[in-house]
């Protein structure tokens, strides 16, 4: 079985744009200039601007050459998880300063912030979150920011699922749908477009951009899903991080070793009752993931005779290639 997924969204602050330099109006027509009309997004978010757009073909994006901005002229932006980072980074180019929390390879859900971090947050123009409670130990600070700090929660764009646990909580990992992950880059362009309108076009131009690349990354999903027998269309994994996947391509959640949070270990019951399901079902392979300790998930698999995926799955952060390049193909 191969699981192609994630190894595998106004009033400014005190660094106002309209007292920024005179080469910031010269960067300003540049860009109007070469970018013409604003233009509307892809079928997987709302439309915009000039209305919606089908990317399906192969229309190509010109960017234009402008003039850098030093350091002291950009916006400053913090971004939680490294998935938010990737994506606001992919839009911002050289226009804002993204700064991300979260390293990859780290479990937001866990995260403990250190003292740099409220500093960071509070001297923030723009703040980036996912939202429905992915990043709780770090709210406390984003909420207590200043006034001058814009706070956007981009994963909350999207219509969540509840969790397995209650109907009452969300499911916080929208983006492992990649028409979700789409409507979250609409969220971040709008928010740049909000806090930096000399650049919106840009902004625009860039989240088409990225739509259309997952227009086509989640085609080749659906076609490669459509490849494994139905009977084997199973997903086993450590924590409750794949709803919105399987709801998305057709596959079932036969369990997982621990719920939508990563903070809460695993009963001897549980485990015993994870081990029987796999058991009975048969599934061709369990999945680890890459921000969760593979001691418990590793047991479970020798227990019910079934092999452990030899790579890991990026549950709640990218890979070293990026968000879309880390929604690689996974085969046992």
């Amino acid at each position: 079985m191969s699981l192609p997924g994630f190894s595998l969204g106004g009033v400014l602050g005190s660094r106002s744009l309209r007292q920024r330099s005179l080469k910031r109006e010269r960067v300003r027509r540049l860009c109007s200039d070469c970018c013409g009309g604003g233009g509307g997004l892809n079928n997987f978010g709302r439309g915009r601007g000039d209305g919606d757009e089908d990317f399906g073909g192969d229309e190509v994006f010109l960017l234009p050459a402008v003039v850098p901005l030093e350091p002291e002229e950009k916006l400053e932006v913090i971004t939680t998880t490294s998935i938010i980072t990737d994506l606001a980074k992919c839009i911002a180019g050289d226009f804002l300063s993204i700064t991300g929390i979260i390293q990859p390879g780290d479990d937001p859900h866990v995260y403990e912030p250190v003292p740099t971090d409220s500093i960071r947050i509070e001297s923030a123009d723009i703040v980036l979150y996912n939202g429905f409670d992915l990043e709780m130990n770090l709210m406390p600070l984003i909420r207590n920011a200043s006034d001058n700090c814009k706070q956007f929660a981009v994963g909350e764009s999207v219509e969540p699922m509840p969790s397995c646990e209650s109907t009452d909580t969300p499911d916080p990992h929208v983006w492992n749908d990649a028409r979700n992950a789409a409507c979250m880059v609409n969220a971040i362009s709008d928010a740049f477009s909000e806090c930096d309108p000399e650049h919106s076009r840009i902004y625009s131009r860039r989240a088409r951009r990225m739509n259309k690349e997952l227009v086509e990354l989640d085609q080749w999903i659906k076609k490669s899903i459509q490849s494994v027998p139905k009977s084997k269309r199973m997903l086993v994994t450590t924590h409750d991080a794949f709803q919105y996947y399987a709801r998305a391509y057709g596959l079932t959640i036969l369990g997982t070793l621990m719920g939508i949070n990563t903070e809460e270990q695993p009963s001897a019951k549980m485990m015993s009752e994870l081990i029987s399901e796999i058991r009975l079902a048969k599934p061709p392979v369990v999945f680890f993931e890459k921000t969760v300790s593979p001691t418990l998930i590793r047991a479970v698999a020798e227990d019910a005779n079934v092999d452990l995926c030899d790579e890991s799955l990026y549950s709640d952060s990218i890979g070293p290639e990026g968000m879309i390049m880390s929604m690689d193909c996974l085969c046992a």
